[in-house]
């Protein structure tokens, strides 16, 4: 991909390395097919493609974020599918990150989302405040119609079923089954810990099982 940025904004190191990322892509659009947002809405501004022409328009002009393009980043998942299979090994991660601290500096949000941000902010990453948000949306489901539509949404996603503490909720060791062949650190994440804690508490018997100790960090 051309970029056109100016040899002064080239001096500052993050715009640098966007550039470069930004020219190992080559717009092939493989990344369309393992684009979760992409695949769900079929629109090519919610495709890391359209993100990266965004992100390029958006620091090439060196002004305050749109509002059209922060829309299309917050939407993205961050999951790094797209990098599984871009054939030129573009570093969507870092590009996307520089492009998230571009907006921080130069786009103001309202109040509500500020707000909703900051709340996320504490509750997700504490499971106990996490599960409680999730009882009090499943509490609210029989009021779905009278909540504004953003929170029509959230109260929608609230499981059925709300699961208690695991077991590799807390840091600690478990050891290896048998002869120990290598030691792993397992991150457990912030949602996945409440919401499905099963697969971690499946991907420690599985790594036990062959050999491996885990450390839950």
């Amino acid at each position: 991909m051309q970029t056109l940025f100016t040899v002064e904004q080239l001096q500052n190191p993050a715009i640098r390395i966007s550039n470069n990322i930004l020219r190992n892509c080559v717009h092939c659009g493989f990344c369309t097919a393992t684009c979760p947002t992409y695949v769900l809405l079929g629109d090519e501004a919610d495709s890391p493609r359209g993100r990266i022409y965004m992100i390029k328009d958006m620091l090439e002009a060196g002004k305050p974020a749109p509002q059209k393009v922060v829309k299309h980043i917050d939407r993205c998942l961050t999951c790094l599918s797209c990098m599984t299979t871009c054939p030129s090994g573009v570093d969507y991660m870092h590009l996307v990150d520089h492009a998230r601290v571009h907006i921080e500096k130069t786009y103001t949000r309202s109040l509500g989302d500020r707000l909703l941000r900051a709340i996320l902010a504490i509750v997700v990453p504490n499971p106990a405040l996490f599960r409680l948000s999730l009882w009090g949306a499943r509490l609210g489901k029989p009021f779905r119609a009278l909540l504004p539509g953003r929170l029509k949404g959230m109260v929608d996603m609230a499981p059925d079923h709300i699961h208690g503490p695991a077991t590799v909720d807390k840091p600690q060791v478990f050891p290896a089954l048998g002869e120990k062949r290598m030691r792993v650190a397992l991150m457990t994440g912030c949602a996945q810990k409440v919401l499905r804690p099963a697969i971690n508490e499946a991907t420690v018997r599985l790594l036990t099982r062959h050999g491996c100790e885990v450390v839950i960090a």
